[in-house]
């Protein structure tokens, strides 16, 4: 399978790498968004052993090679594409012409995962979809969360309910570290009180209401409303965490929020979120052990609950870190999903249960 990583960031690094690692998938360009990484091989981008692939900022260079899908993280603003204006919209841009080429695509963009939470989704969906039309290809987007808790491995767990009250998910991840500094400002960290409310439901409602959305649709369900929550928690002093992003003092240090999706009047479906920028912020809000993870939780008869710790040994030793690389390998194991699906917009529901495709090494 021939592959094009679109994007080396966080993600995208570590998708790159579980591509050169495979045997069965041929890494054949990279798309680089820094002057500094034109032309250098992906494997020394890659820390691994030179591919002969240079990386490359054209987009139409990229789109004439021969492909058959593409790992698509570009930076995004966490902001909903559809709105006029939107700083986001450059990644549908981005995307429309690789679909019409004909090239497969496996994204990791939150706000992509599904349409309902967006001004105007439906939109949206049928503008890509009328591209995957022309290049007979298929777009699918997923992670971890968005894109695995908070909907398949939720969805997964409530199928051994009978009746379901309610369905929560939880994430507990320290964010102090996460490398795009000015993702950690769009959600309000380091901002004041008062900038958190427009910031808070400008980034939140797009990247993580997906999941409700395919939440809902797994039980048959329609959201009424979608309804946010935010608790804060105020630095007591100004630090500068790992990342390089600067916490004044009085400014946010971490957040907590809920995100409820109604169903007949009633909070059914619901994120949550505590999220710190180092262990000592908010030190009596819960956490998932002493190093963060996710949890489920399913209301109902019989009710059920699992949690799902990360930073254990063997990984990266940070949940944050060990979220990123889930991401990225629950997108390098759907290609071959992806590449065999009727061409259009896929979510969770439309493809079959997949499972480390690409994980399994000799």
């Amino acid at each position: 399978m021939k592959v094009i990583q679109w994007g080396t960031g966080a993600v995208g690094l570590h998708a790159m790498r579980f591509v050169i690692d495979h045997p069965e998938l041929e890494l054949v360009g990279v798309k680089c968004h820094t002057d500094a990484k034109v032309g250098k091989d992906a494997g020394e981008i890659a820390g691994r052993s030179a591919t002969g692939v240079l990386a490359a900022q054209s987009a139409d260079e990229l789109i004439a090679l021969d492909a058959d899908c593409v790992l698509f993280m570009p930076r995004d603003e966490l902001l909903d594409p559809t709105t006029p204006g939107s700083p986001s919209r450059a990644w549908v841009d981005a995307v429309l012409p690789i679909l019409a080429s004909g090239k497969n695509v496996v994204s990791s963009i939150g706000a992509a995962m599904h349409w309902g939470q967006l001004e105007h989704g439906e939109a949206l969906r049928d503008e890509i979809n009328e591209a995957c039309r022309d290049g007979g290809s298929s777009f699918f987007s997923t992670g971890i969360d968005p894109g695995f808790v908070t909907d398949c491995l939720a969805i997964t767990m409530a199928s051994v309910v009978g009746r379901i009250e309610q369905i929560r998910t939880w994430e507990f991840i320290d964010y102090s570290n996460y490398a795009a500094v000015a993702t950690m400002d769009a959600i309000g960290f380091g901002r004041l009180p008062e900038d958190l409310s427009d910031t808070a439901l400008a980034t939140l409602r797009p990247t993580w209401g997906c999941a409700l959305y395919q939440l809902a649709d797994s039980v048959g369900a329609t959201i009424e409303d979608l309804t946010l929550d935010v608790d804060f928690y105020l630095s007591p002093t100004t630090v500068t965490v790992p990342s390089g992003l600067v916490i004044k003092e009085g400014t946010i240090g971490a957040l907590r929020w809920s995100m409820t999706g109604m169903v007949r009047g009633k909070p059914r479906l619901v994120i949550n979120h505590v999220n710190r920028m180092g262990p000592e912020m908010a030190p009596d809000w819960p956490n998932l052990g002493r190093l963060g993870g996710y949890r489920v939780e399913v209301d109902g008869y019989p009710p059920y609950r699992g949690d799902f710790p990360l930073a254990m040994p063997g990984g990266t030793g940070f949940s944050l870190d060990d979220a990123v690389a889930m991401t990225a390998a629950r997108c390098v194991n759907y290609i071959d999903a992806v590449v065999r699906a009727r061409p259009r917009v896929l979510t969770v529901g439309d493809l079959p249960t997949v499972g480390a495709r690409y994980g399994m090494l000799a």
